[in-house]
């Protein structure tokens, strides 16, 4: 195991404090800086290093205010947000009216022409709920300062099916103290108000460093570990994302010294485009090197804020079959228990089509669950990092890395991810009652979970070598089946809204059938939908098993050819010379700057 202590509080803090000099917007002057930081860092480190330019679609909203006209005259300070629609140069006005927390059934009771006032953050699905009403515009508040947002639905960069998603409303945000006075007038009477707001959307090119650490063991596999974070940022953002960024560097420095003992490699990618494209640089990398990331990549590895102060309530994002990983990694650092919830849509989870399980991403949090009042606001610099908890949060990356990089066995628990699918198809069939018959899906499931019960069983005794290799190349292939099937309802090529998505997305709508009854015109519309829904699901389910199954039979089959090749009684046993797999070229090359894609 690596040492821990070599994780260095004073390089943290100076990583750290850097990257967050830079106002760090997407495809800004001062976000070209920090990669360039970032990239020199890592080739300081001994990694084979570029920064990757490429096309994004671009949002950065620019000065905002909000005037109220009647019953009383003030001007409120706000700001508006990227992927929202610009005002004229006079602003917009009309009636403010009080939505609630922003429904489609609320926001059609506002009407044509006027303003809602939303109870809560300005979100995609609120920016879509007001274009689909046909409000004028959003008025949101939530926080001790308003929060900087993103309100594109598309994930990603538009492309030509998706640009007429975008939000067709203007969006502005005000502190939580100014909303609730708002609504005060408003549940009193006619409020009018004026908005105007400025967003500044295009193409830019956008950078993403990318760091790779080539493995070194003598039975190395041709696979690698992604380990990404945004690096760009709303103003100096030095928890979100600095701190974090500073977690990667740290860790990066921390493994490299161990190469020769790594079974596989490690990418680090930093990227652009969360904060002011919808997650555009790392939709554009899993689309650009689809190919590779489907053959090569075991696992995605996410990070963001790490080391808050006052942040000692640990949640993060995972899937069953990692989560175990995550709860280990907590509980030795910090012997703490750790929420590892089911992954949402966030977060630069691109890369659930093409098949690559999820770990991590913001691990600690305040008590609230949050991420703290100053995320996304001004007030995100460095007296909100503590560099105790910084080293904290580093080393839990640190472990559950070192484990994915060296273990002979990758350490998933498809056990875990079969049992889950089996009471989630379960949960749905007793919603749905008799409208769509699960059960061959919840066979499939159940018995996926029997025979990776087995495969874990297997791999407990699997040290290295060709067993270990084969239970490897097994679970590589168990997650390009089952994430796509239950993760996305796009499948594997394109990219799902970045809104709110259920597990089994496809299968989301079982309990609307039960409502409308299979004998409606409506459910029969619907079932048509459903069945096809649950046909690849029950493949997926059917078609792991059939993997693990065909795993287990091999490991079998060269079990008894080992013991057959044993001698009886004395004698030593042949020394085998391994030869190191291939790598392939998309792998090797010199180390470089500044390439352009």
């Amino acid at each position: 195991m690596i040492d821990l202590e070599t994780v260095s509080q004073s390089k943290l803090t100076t990583y750290n404090r850097t990257i967050a000099r830079w106002t760090r917007l997407s495809g800004s002057a001062g976000e070209r800086s920090a990669a360039e930081y970032v990239a020199t860092q890592l080739l300081r480190f001994g990694f084979e290093t570029q920064i990757l330019m490429h096309d994004a679609f671009i949002s950065l909203p620019g000065k905002a205010e909000l005037r109220i006209t009647s019953p009383e005259t003030r001007v409120l300070a706000a700001i508006t947000h990227s992927m929202g629609i610009s005002t004229a140069p006079a602003g917009l006005a009309g009636e403010l009216v009080f939505a609630g927390k922003g429904t489609v059934e609320e926001l059609e009771r506002v009407g044509p022409g006027a303003f809602a006032l939303i109870d809560g953050r300005a979100t995609p699905q609120v920016a879509v709920n007001a274009t689909t009403a046909g409000v004028a515009g959003l008025v949101c508040y939530a926080g001790r300062a308003p929060h900087e947002m993103c309100c594109s639905p598309v994930w990603g960069s538009p492309s030509a099916a998706t640009l007429g998603a975008l939000p067709n409303v203007v969006l502005v945000s005000v502190a939580r103290a100014d909303g609730e006075a708002l609504r005060e007038l408003c549940l009193a009477g006619r409020v009018e108000v004026r908005a105007t707001a400025e967003v500044h959307t295009g193409w830019t090119k956008t950078p993403i460093v990318v760091g790779d650490l080539e493995p070194g063991h003598r039975e190395a596999e041709d696979r690698f570990v992604m380990f990404s974070g945004h690096l760009d940022g709303w103003y100096l953002g030095a928890m979100d994302n600095g701190s974090a960024n500073a977690t990667m560097l740290e860790v990066a420095r921390v493994l490299a010294p161990y190469r020769k003992r790594l079974r596989r490699g490690l990418r680090i990618l930093f990227w652009s485009g969360h904060s002011h494209g919808r997650y555009s640089s790392s939709a554009w990398y899993a689309d650009t090197h689809w190919l590779e990331l489907n053959a090569r990549c075991l696992v995605h590895v996410n990070i963001d804020s790490t080391g808050a102060v006052d942040a000692d309530d640990f949640g993060t994002n995972s899937m069953p079959q990692t989560a175990g990983l995550a709860r280990w990694a907590v509980r030795q650092v910090a012997n703490a228990e750790l929420d590892a919830h089911r992954l949402g849509r966030n977060s630069d989870q691109s890369f659930l089509g093409v098949g690559m399980p999820s770990i991590l991403g913001a691990i600690s949090r305040q008590a609230d669950h949050s991420l703290g009042w100053w995320w996304h606001t001004p007030y995100d610099t460095l007296d909100k990092v503590d560099p105790a908890r910084l080293v904290r949060d580093t080393k839990i990356f640190v472990l559950a890395l070192e484990r994915l990089l060296t273990d002979p066995v990758v350490p998933f628990d498809y056990a875990a991810a079969g049992s889950d699918l089996r009471e989630s198809l379960e949960a749905i069939a007793k919603t749905g009652g008799s409208a769509l018959d699960l059960s061959p899906a919840i066979a499939a499931a159940s018995r996926l979970e029997t025979l990776a019960g087995k495969l874990a069983r297997a791999a407990a005794a699997a040290d290295g070598g060709a067993r270990a290799a084969a239970i490897n190349a097994c679970l590589h292939e168990l997650g390009r089946i089952l994430v796509p099937a239950t993760y996305t309802a796009a499948g594997p090529y394109a990219h799902d809204p970045a809104l709110e998505t259920p597990f089994l997305p496809r299968l989301r709508e079982v309990v609307r059938l039960a409502v409308l009854g299979p004998d409606s015109d409506a459910g029969r519309f619907l079932r048509v939908d459903l069945v096809r829904a649950h046909n690849a699901v029950a493949d997926a389910a059917q078609r792991a098993a059939a993997c693990v199954e065909a795993c287990l039979a091999a490991l079998a089959v060269g079990a008894r050819a080992a013991a057959r090749k044993r001698p009886a009684s004395g004698g030593s046993r042949p020394t085998v010379r391994r030869a190191r797999p291939p790598r392939r070229a998309a792998s090797r090359g010199k180390r470089r700057r500044g390439r352009s894609a």
